[in-house]
C-alpha cells in the first residue's frame, strides 16, 4: 500500500484532488488509520483512479462518473456523434463559400436533393437523434411547425437550404432523411452541446413558390368607425403578449421600436409612420388595421384604459405570421 502523497504523485494530481474524489464517493482508500487519519491506497485504487481520469478526459463530469454505467457510454458516444455531424455541416458550409468581386459578398453554392424539396410538418422535438427516432418528444417553444424547402434552395422567411444543411436565420443545421421523416439538428451556436432535434414528416415533394406558402387574411372588411381610437397614438412598448404590458415597467427600449406613430382618421384611413421616415396610409375598421406591415394581413388591436391613460395594443403580423403562422409580438401605443 502507498500513502496519499505518493498516490497523488503517481497521477500528477494534488492531494487536495484525491481527497475531493474521496468526498464525492469516487475513490475510497483501502485503509484509513482511525487515529492518525493517514490514508493508504492499493492496486485496486490505482485502477479506479485511472478510470476516473480517463473518463474525465473523455468529457464526463464527476457527477456522471459517480453514477457511471454502460448506458452513460452510449449516451456520450451519441452526443459526440451528433457534435461531429454538426461540425461536419459547418465545415461543409464554409467550403461552399465563394468570394465574389465585392468585399463581404459571400454566396453559398446550392446542391440539389430531390428527396428534401417540398413540405414537411413537425412531429416533435427530442434531446438527441436516438430519442428522436424513438419519438420520445419533449415540450419545447420551437416555432417552425411547417417547413417548406423551395426549389433551388430559394430562401423564404428565415429558411433556406442546400443538400444536408438547412439554414435558420443564416445559421447552418445538419439534417438527415430516413424514410418519410427528416431529422434536423437545431444547433445552439453559443453552446453546441445544447443542440436539439426537430423531427418532421414529409407531406409532399411539390415545387412550392413564395406565393403558394404565404398565409393571407381576408382583408375585405366593411368600415365601422371606432370613436375611441380617432386621433394620434405614439409607440411606447413592444411585448410578447397583451397581458404582459405594464405601463409602469416597459419591456422595450426606444431604440428597439420600428413603428413610430399611428393617426386614425374618422373616414377609415390610418396614417402609419415608421422610424427612419417611412410613411404610408392604410385602412382600418373597428378592432382591425389592414396591411399594417405586409400585404393581405389584418392586425387586430385592443383598446385599454389604464390609470386614466388610453392605450391600444396591436398585433405585429410580420413574416413570422405570413410564413411561420405565429404572431411574434404586439406594439403598444399611447394616445397623444
Amino acid at each position: 500500500m502507498i500513502k496519499i502523497g505518493d498516490f497523488a504523485n503517481l497521477f500528477n494530481v494534488s492531494i487536495k484532488t484525491v481527497r475531493y474524489y474521496e468526498s464525492m464517493g469516487l475513490l475510497i482508500p483501502k485503509y484509513v488509520d482511525i487515529y492518525t487519519g493517514y490514508r493508504y491506497y492499493d492496486e485496486d485504487n490505482i485502477y479506479t483512479m485511472q478510470d476516473i481520469l480517463s473518463l474525465k478526459n473523455m468529457g464526463f463530469s464527476l457527477e456522471e462518473i459517480r453514477h457511471f454505467s454502460k448506458d452513460k457510454i452510449k449516451d456520450k458516444i451519441s452526443n459526440y456523434e451528433q457534435e461531429i455531424l454538426n461540425l461536419k455541416s459547418r465545415i461543409k458550409v464554409l467550403k461552399q463559400f465563394s468570394l465574389s468581386n465585392e468585399r463581404n459578398d459571400l454566396k453559398i453554392m446550392f446542391i440539389n436533393d430531390e428527396e428534401t424539396q417540398g413540405k414537411w410538418t413537425l412531429l416533435g422535438i427530442a434531446e438527441t437523434i436516438e430519442e428522436a427516432k424513438k419519438e420520445n418528444f419533449r415540450d419545447d417553444d420551437y416555432k417552425i411547425n411547417e417547413l417548406y424547402l423551395l426549389p433551388n434552395g430559394e430562401p423564404y422567411w428565415v429558411i433556406s437550404w442546400t443538400k444536408d444543411t438547412i439554414f435558420i436565420g443564416g445559421k447552418p443545421n445538419h439534417y438527415e432523411i430516413i424514410g418519410d421523416k427528416l431529422y434536423l439538428t437545431v444547433a445552439d451556436f453559443l453552446d453546441i452541446k445544447n443542440s436539439k432535434v426537430a423531427v418532421y414528416y414529409n407531406v409532399d415533394h411539390n415545387d412550392y413558390t413564395l406565393e403558394d406558402i404565404k398565409q393571407k387574411d381576408n382583408i375585405d372588411v366593411e368600415f365601422v368607425t371606432d370613436e375611441r381610437v380617432i386621433g394620434s397614438w405614439k409607440t411606447i412598448d413592444f411585448v410578447n403578449n397583451p397581458e404582459s404590458f405594464n405601463p409602469e415597467k416597459l419591456q422595450s427600449s426606444r431604440e428597439m421600436l420600428s413603428l413610430e406613430k399611428l393617426v386614425f382618421k374618422d373616414n377609415g384611413i390610418v396614417n402609419v409612420s415608421y422610424v427612419g421616415g417611412k410613411k404610408f396610409d392604410t385602412k382600418y375598421t373597428k378592432n382591425y388595421i389592414v396591411n399594417l406591415i405586409l400585404p393581405n394581413t389584418l392586425c387586430k388591436y385592443t383598446y385599454e384604459e389604464i390609470l386614466s391613460k388610453e392605450y391600444i395594443i396591436v398585433e405585429w403580423k410580420s413574416g413570422d405570421y405570413v410564413f411561420g403562422k405565429f404572431i411574434s409580438g404586439y406594439y403598444v401605443l399611447e394616445k397623444e
